[in-house]
């Protein structure tokens, strides 16, 4: 090749290369073997090096005491609900006071967060409260919070969360999800339920709030545009080779799927 027509090319690889600036030369930069992208272009001498997709903001996880009338939290990137299956009697309380000890313990108040984390940013957390307000809901007396809760609101969960394919045939309480927000009660939306009705100790129910903070709402991938359902069953046996695999029945995420 002469001086003249070696100088030609390269100044012609050069355009090339500012014209599509997305593309490079690096071998290393390109598997073939697991990128169609760069099998397509392999055939042109060219490997595409594709940016990453942006990462997902996580989720904060909060809690909050809220009546029925202001569920869901107004501009939440998501949220859930625990849910009784009916107020408190001589044979559940106890298991109900465990119930919101695990609530209390995993998640921050609301309040509490910063305001430079947009409401958006937020997976709520909610136990329907008939007084919010009161002092001893402040306080996160348990005690307070269970003889108060507000049953109507949980049983509004379960309605739409039952017209979404969730089945509550155990006796609860349970924690009921959407995501995002505006999925509640639509029949071709995912609605995810932890059933606690076999859980008796205060273990059993820490792991299920464990698994609901830890594995779902940190994973910002699960929830930012509805549910994974491939992510959602990773997790999920991820959680159970940790846990034990009886989880595995008490965990759902139900809908409809294709």
């Amino acid at each position: 090749m002469t001086y003249r027509r070696l100088a030609f090319a390269v100044c012609a690889s050069l355009t090339v290369l500012a014209a599509f600036p997305r593309l490079a030369v690096a071998q290393q930069d390109c598997d073939p073997l697991k990128d169609v992208h760069c099998r397509h272009h392999r055939h042109r001498g060219i490997h595409a090096v594709e940016p990453a997709a942006p990462a997902a903001r996580p989720l904060i996880p909060v809690r909050e005491y809220l009546k029925a009338t202001d569920i869901p939290p107004s501009g939440a990137g998501a949220y859930g609900i625990v849910a009784f299956s009916s107020k408190a009697t001589p044979a559940t309380r106890a298991k109900l006071i465990m119930v919101c000890r695990s609530f209390v313990a995993h998640f921050p108040p609301n309040d509490t967060v910063p305001a430079s984390v947009p409401v958006s940013d937020r997976m709520f957390t909610v136990w329907p409260l008939d007084n919010p307000r009161a002092a001893k809901a402040t306080a996160d007396d348990c005690n307070y919070v269970v003889d108060h809760y507000d049953l109507f609101a949980a049983e509004s969960a379960i309605g739409d969360a039952e017209r979404q394919q969730a089945s509550f045939s155990g006796d609860g309480p349970f924690l009921i999800g959407w995501s995002p927000s505006d999925a509640r009660g639509k029949p071709d939306k995912l609605v995810l339920v932890v059933d606690m009705s076999e859980d008796k100790t205060q273990s059993q129910i820490d792991r299920e709030f464990t698994f609901w903070k830890d594995k779902i709402v940190e994973d910002p991938q699960l929830w930012r545009s509805g549910f994974s359902v491939e992510r959602f069953r990773i997790a999920l046996h991820d959680f159970a080779d940790e846990y034990g695999s009886d989880v595995l029945a008490s965990i759902k995420l139900v809908g409809i799927t294709h």
